[in-house]
């Protein structure tokens, strides 16, 4: 190996073990929890590989790891992209498949495991894409929105291109020179990575100071170091009215543009008083928290004990039963059947579901 080769290479390994080792301290503060942490280990172990090889068997740890770093480039995704991302048991059967396969090829390896490692690994990569890109348009996070592309293509890229030269690699070795280019573009991936997965910490994207976030009681005041304008007070009422009084979120298809085209503003302006003079984080969570809270009182409701549960989620705005059900557990945390017949039992109007939350299901 070339010395600057090896140069390059050692130091994108030094990067992304001290950036994962800064990210897993900070895990707390971050919005990635601790996966951005393990993203860049899972990653600078294969930057080790590319240093060393995997022939030594104290290496193969790391070689399993370092199989894993698709599956985890699709749960950090959904961590840093999706609001009120709870990883499950299925992330950590998707993180532990390719290591699985990798521990299998160890004791009997097989000619077609190659393939099928890449062949997952990179439909991992396609996910991780379209997970991200799947709320752009939803999202009211003007920052996080920005960056979005900017996350997802060093992530995918370094993911993408690792696996690509997995494969070039199995077929005819590089040359010096490419070798060299390959390893001068993964360094800078890395830095790159570094430099915006350590500024990613919650003040990003985080809201602005807020005004309400109850779906219900739209009406708390603004925070005390909220810029009120005139123009903008006058907006927020009209928004109001159309939500409130107009009932606007009931029509058939609306969304986003339907409300721009309403109020006849910028896009941009929208998104920016709906997230930092209401709180909400998406355009989902503030919609449904006007339609959740339209059926909740209509399920607590005596006079509609008889109307079936699926027309008041179409009164309501929903387009069918199944959104409705998992934005309704969501928010309640529990089924439309199981809040109605709690209302009945109580009869003393509205109930707070247990682990309920303000609106942000995510759910249209």
């Amino acid at each position: 190996m070339p010395p600057i080769e090896l140069v390059l290479k050692t130091g994108t390994a030094a990067i992304l073990l001290l950036t994962g080792l800064l990210l897993l301290r900070d895990r707390r503060h971050m919005t990635t929890g601790p996966f951005g942490g393990l993203l860049a280990l899972s990653v600078a172990a294969t930057a080790v590989l590319s240093v060393t090889g995997a022939r030594s068997p104290w290496l193969w740890p790391v070689m399993l790891v370092a199989m894993g770093t698709p599956a985890l480039l699709w749960i950090w995704a959904g961590a840093q992209f999706v609001d009120d991302f709870r990883a499950s048991w299925r992330d950590a059967l998707a993180w532990a498949l390719l290591p699985l396969v990798g521990a299998v090829g160890i004791w009997q390896w097989r000619p077609w495991m190659a393939t099928a490692e890449d062949l997952v690994g990179l439909s991992f990569v396609l996910l991780t894409a379209w997970r991200v890109m799947a709320g752009l348009r939803d999202d009211l996070v003007e920052r996080r929105r920005r960056l979005r592309p900017v996350l997802v293509g060093l992530a995918v890229l370094y993911a993408g291109g690792v696996l690509l030269m997995n494969m070039q690699g199995r077929g005819q070795p590089l040359d010096p020179t490419s070798r060299i280019v390959e390893a001068s573009v993964l360094a800078a991936l890395a830095v790159a990575f570094a430099m915006v997965g350590l500024r990613a910490a919650r003040p990003i994207f985080e809201p602005s100071p807020i005004e309400a976030r109850s779906p219900s009681a739209p009406d708390a005041a603004p925070s005390s170091g909220a810029a009120v304008d005139t123009q903008e007070d006058a907006l927020l009422a009209r928004l109001r009215q159309l939500m409130e009084d107009e009932k606007i979120y009931r029509q058939e298809g609306f969304g986003l543009n339907l409300l721009v085209a309403a109020l006849d503003v910028p896009e941009y302006r929208l998104r920016r008083l709906i997230n930092q003079r209401l709180g909400h984080r998406n355009f989902s969570s503030f919609v449904n928290g006007y339609r959740l809270a339209e059926a909740m009182a209509a399920l607590a409701d005596p006079g509609q004990a008889d109307v079936p549960i699926l027309t008041i989620a179409l009164d309501s705005g929903f387009q069918s039963i199944g959104p409705f059900n998992r934005a309704f557990k969501a928010h309640t945390g529990m089924t439309p059947t199981g809040y109605r017949k709690q209302a009945e039992s109580r009869n003393d109007g509205p109930i707070q579901g247990n682990g309920q939350r303000s609106a942000e299901t995510g759910e249209t």
